[in-house]
């Protein structure tokens, strides 16, 4: 296992908290020729990631580079999911879209006027609707059961609703529901719905 601790990290960790054998190695500088050998393996392929610290264990001709190999879902058996590049998204709301797992969208239009978009998540289809400047998702689970409704209550700044409809705005409203979903295996009820800051 590799864990990514910086120097500041590292320096909180105390021989009472950390085998000494463990922080020794922690501590350990990088061999003087590591950085070439990553640069060297991060240049070999677009599959292949090499992270700016990354292990390098040198022997007399050559050394190995701890990396990480890209591998789509196709190449396993598991569906290929749409990808966020027709967004407007920060780079933050990207990241966190991509650790989403079991969530796809096929079409988002964050201008349309009522139904703004649908897909599925965990094999449910949801759909987002906006409806007097509030986002609402309804997620329909198996046949013959109630939808589970996450829904914005209002966000008040000048008698107004505090942001735009956006692309940005609607992501991260779908996140904080599936966040929701993953926290309490169930959206909360129109009666449950939480507060937005």
């Amino acid at each position: 296992m590799w864990i990514d601790l910086d120097d500041t990290e590292i320096a909180l960790l105390s021989q009472d908290t950390v085998p000494a054998s463990v922080l020794k190695k922690l501590q350990a500088p990088a061999h003087r020729d590591a950085a070439l050998f990553r640069e060297f393996a991060d240049s070999r392929s677009d599959y292949l990631h090499v992270h700016q610290d990354a292990p390098v264990e040198r022997t007399r001709n050559g050394a190995y580079v701890l990396s990480w190999l890209w591998v789509y879902n196709e190449q396993v058996g598991l569906p290929k999911l749409a990808t966020y590049d027709d967004y407007d998204l920060s780079l933050e709301c990207l990241e966190l879209l991509e650790q989403t797992e079991d969530f796809d969208i096929a079409d988002l239009d964050a201008g349309a006027e009522h139904h703004l978009g649908s897909e599925h998540f965990k094999g449910q289809q949801w759909s987002l609707l906006h409806n007097s400047g509030l986002l609402t998702l309804i997620l329909l689970p198996s046949e013959g059961c109630p939808p589970w409704v996450y829904s914005e209550t209002p966000m008040i700044a000048g008698g107004t609703t505090a942001d735009g409809l956006t692309d940005e705005r609607c992501m991260r409203f779908l996140l904080e529901a599936i966040n929701t979903f993953k926290t309490h295996g169930a959206f909360p009820s129109e009666e449950q719905q939480l507060t937005l800051l």
